[in-house]
């Protein structure tokens, strides 16, 4: 059941509205449905984020960070991410039912800008992800999700681990 709505009317610079207006021509959206997607990820991931005091970094520093560290140390740091995760889901939902883990993922995916496809329903959830990171990043991210998912009591399978893509399936 979806909430309902109210109107509201703000005031923005003509710039603003014309680039706004741009953007939402080029994605094919209603101006309404654009703005109520930017308004949506800043209430619901954005601040959450900054709250969980995670930060975004650019791409090339990533790589040449995952570039000095071992296998060894690779699974090291994703311990600790994976708590960091787990507390993520629960501060934004609430609850790890498999459904907002899947729905965290693809937002943490989206905020990332990562090219990535997502498959499955209300028994698992399959997630392909292609990125120009390296296969440490690879690494990293496939040990962080096999933490919190088999911590959180899911099945994790089909996991790949490529230079330019990694990809899983996580199941009840």
């Amino acid at each position: 059941m979806s909430d309902s709505t109210d109107i509201i009317t703000i005031r923005a610079p003509k710039s603003l509205k014309e680039h706004l207006e741009k953007t939402s021509k080029k994605n094919q959206l209603s101006l309404n449905t654009l703005i109520n997607q930017i308004l949506s990820k800043k209430m619901h991931w954005d601040e959450q984020l900054t709250k969980l005091g995670w930060m975004p970094f650019d791409p090339f520093t990533v790589r040449k960070i995952l570039n000095y560290l071992t296998e060894e140390e690779i699974t090291e740091v994703s311990k600790l991410s994976h708590q960091k995760v787990i507390k993520g889901i629960k501060f934004i939902y609430g609850d790890t039912s498999l459904q907002n883990i899947a729905d965290f993922i693809d937002a943490w995916l989206s905020d990332a800008n990562m090219v990535f496809r997502h498959t499955g329903g209300s028994e698992s959830h399959k997630f392909l992800v292609h990125h120009e990171l390296g296969k440490n990043w690879s690494i990293f991210t496939n040990k962080v999700v096999t933490g919190f998912v088999k911590e959180l009591g899911y099945q994790l399978t089909d996991l790949s681990e490529k230079e330019d893509s990694y990809s899983f399936t996580i199941s009840k």
